[in-house]
């Protein structure tokens, strides 16, 4: 990286937080540390915007955030910076096909809200994800964010196909499938995050460890896959962890980084 870091760009569940949604012993001392030698840190994430508002103050960062992959970007103070909608007949098909498949699934909707055909038992982990629990009903006009289907890799079947057209269709997780709007990533999100604040991609950090985290690695000047990141992550990130992030965190406060992978140095 051969611009100044002005600004860390993390993913919330798998990097700075666990799956689960604990934040790590010594985590927010290492952010804290980040924050303290002059480099914001803004969340880039899957979650909804209101599902971060907490770890984001716990953590005092200012934002703006990048939440629902991309597709939403909204300051600390509720104002919108961007938010790119899915095309209605595709969340509608898709509603459909995964509710002929019994495949559980949640339509998030642009108020925030989400709605299903059936709130069942895999509905359960979205409470950890501090995520709305969805109630039964259609989007009655609304404009649906993403649509997010609870099936594992090996059960997706043709899933993947459906709206490859007119979606971004990407794993967030070991049971997330998710469609969104082709405007929207990470990398746009935090583009024009960094934008309101006067950083360029070249000048930031991106921390990440799913598949939903490959643009913004690839395109950040320096992208970091954690210790146990998605392939997909791994072999997008030009450093992949051994150590725990918060080693990684308080090295990067004092202006130390680990050299590049072969395929990071690559790029």
């Amino acid at each position: 990286m051969t611009a100044p870091i002005r600004l860390v760009a993390s993913d919330v569940d798998g990097t700075l937080v666990s799956h689960g949604g604990v934040l790590p012993p010594g985590r927010r001392e290492a952010v804290a540390a980040v924050r303290a030698a002059g480099i914001p840190v803004i969340l880039a994430t899957g979650r909804l915007w209101s599902s971060i508002t907490e770890l984001g103050a716990r953590l005092g960062l200012d934002g703006p955030h990048v939440s629902c992959n991309g597709s939403a970007v909204v300051g600390t103070d509720g104002v919108f910076h961007a938010l790119e909608l899915v095309d209605v007949d595709l969340a509608d098909t898709l509603a459909a096909e995964l509710h002929r498949r019994h495949i559980p699934h949640a339509v998030y909707l642009e108020d925030g809200s989400l709605v299903t055909d059936a709130v069942v038992a895999d509905h359960d982990v979205l409470a950890l994800l501090d995520e709305p629990r969805p109630t039964v009903g259609g989007r009655e006009g609304r404009g649906v964010i993403k649509v997010l289907a609870f099936v594992g890799a090996d059960d997706e079947a043709d899933l993947r196909a459906i709206g490859t057209d007119v979606a971004r269709v990407q794993r967030t997780g070991p049971r997330f499938l998710e469609w969104s709007s082709p405007r929207a990533d990470k990398s746009t999100g935090v583009a024009l995050a960094a934008a309101t604040l006067g950083v360029t991609l070249e000048q930031v950090v991106a921390i990440g460890d799913a598949e939903n985290d490959v643009p913004m690695l690839r395109r950040a000047g320096l992208g970091v896959a954690v210790a146990g990141a998605a392939p997909a992550a791994a072999a997008a990130a030009d450093v992949r962890l051994d150590d725990d992030l918060d080693t990684f965190l308080h090295g990067l406060a004092l202006g130390t980084l680990p050299p590049r992978s072969a395929a990071g140095a690559a790029r």
